[in-house]
């Protein structure tokens, strides 16, 4: 085996171990501890017109939310 297949065949072999070290099962129980509070839509009043601007961007139209747009990106 030559020295470039030993790289190829070791850095193949770290990534493989890398990626199934990210694997793990958390219980119901744990999942309250690992959830990040910041991270739900609606938790922060004052940042909700925020998160209806990414929304209605995301989704590719405005409106049907608490806002009076039409859609066509004239507000």
């Amino acid at each position: 085996m030559n020295r470039t297949a030993k790289a190829l065949v070791l850095a193949l072999g770290l990534s493989g171990l890398v990626s199934a070290a990210g694997c793990h099962r958390v219980s119901a129980n744990q999942r309250e501890t690992l959830a990040r509070p910041d991270m739900e839509l609606g938790a922060a009043p004052e940042l909700s017109s925020g998160e209806e601007h990414a929304r209605g961007y995301r989704e590719g139209a405005s409106g049907g939310g608490s806002g009076k747009a039409g859609g066509c990106g004239c507000n």
